[in-house]
């Protein structure tokens, strides 16, 4: 197994719990209740994306509890925005700063499939003394992930600015539509049934070491970041979905060459 540095874990728990967060966060968290992972994020009123996160149940405890999973510099204000809006509900926020988030090939005992992607690796919590764990390069994962256009973290969706749609946030279970209302709903469900969504997350391998933005000749991509050799850029849905409907391999025009790109299959 492999630790992710970039990774801090909380928990939630209480009586109204679940209640409390089905309320809140995009997702619909009933496969907590099955003892499978959730991939959830928490939006602003106007549906951009404040914080994305994972949720996984937890085994230790009878009542409602569940163990966050989020970027490790926003955990304490992910959790004081989460208290602001608990007002008088009986939910409990701990933190669980013995804990760290492990990736590992081969489903092991309490390793959660990633929801948000089938070639993603296992997830797992576990205390960081409890396993005798090789410690992963994050580059590495970085890789893997954002070759399959899954974004997490505040580097690569964009805080208070994102539309969670433009992430993919509609195939990787991020999102529900049938759960019922959540923070910032009626924008995001207005921009997925009248088919608005503009742009989709593709990422791109970049020769240059450090590329300047402004450089960026075609004004149809929207650069988010730059992560090691991989670049994310918001482009135009047209532009993916000329690809999606033939057999030719998806290329862009990038600084005079033809660069393959990926995107979310």
């Amino acid at each position: 197994m492999n630790i992710l540095s970039e990774r801090s874990v909380f928990k939630i728990s209480g009586d109204d719990g679940f209640d409390f967060l089905q309320s809140v966060v995009t997702a619909d968290i009933t496969p907590l209740k099955e003892e499978k992972a959730v991939a959830t994020c928490l939006l602003n009123a106007q549906g951009r994306v404040l914080y994305d996160f994972l949720l996984y149940p937890d085994f230790n405890n009878s009542e409602f509890s569940c163990l966050v999973d989020c970027h490790h510099s926003e955990k304490t204000e992910l959790m004081k925005r989460l208290n602001m809006y608990k007002l008088r509900s009986k939910v409990v926020l701990s933190d669980s700063e013995n804990s760290s988030v492990f990736i590992c090939d081969e489903k092991k005992e309490s390793c959660f499939l990633d929801p948000r992607h089938s070639e993603l690796p296992f997830r797992a919590v576990r205390k960081k003394e409890a396993i005798d764990c090789d410690f992963l390069i994050d580059s590495e994962f970085y890789k893997k992930r954002l070759d399959l256009c899954v974004a997490e973290g505040p580097s690569e969706i964009t805080r208070g600015e994102a539309l969670p749609l433009d992430y993919w946030m509609d195939k990787t279970s991020h999102v529900s539509f049938n759960k019922g209302c959540f923070i910032g709903q009626e924008v995001t469900a207005r921009v997925y049934h009248r088919n608005k969504i503009r742009r989709r997350l593709i990422s791109i391998k970049n020769q240059k070491i450090k590329l300047d933005p402004s450089k960026i000749s075609n004004k149809s991509l929207r650069f988010i970041n730059q992560i090691g050799e991989i670049v994310l850029l918001l482009a135009p849905v047209d532009l993916i979905n000329e690809f999606e409907t033939s057999n030719n391999e998806p290329k862009i025009k990038w600084f005079n060459n033809n660069v393959k790109f990926n995107y979310y299959l």
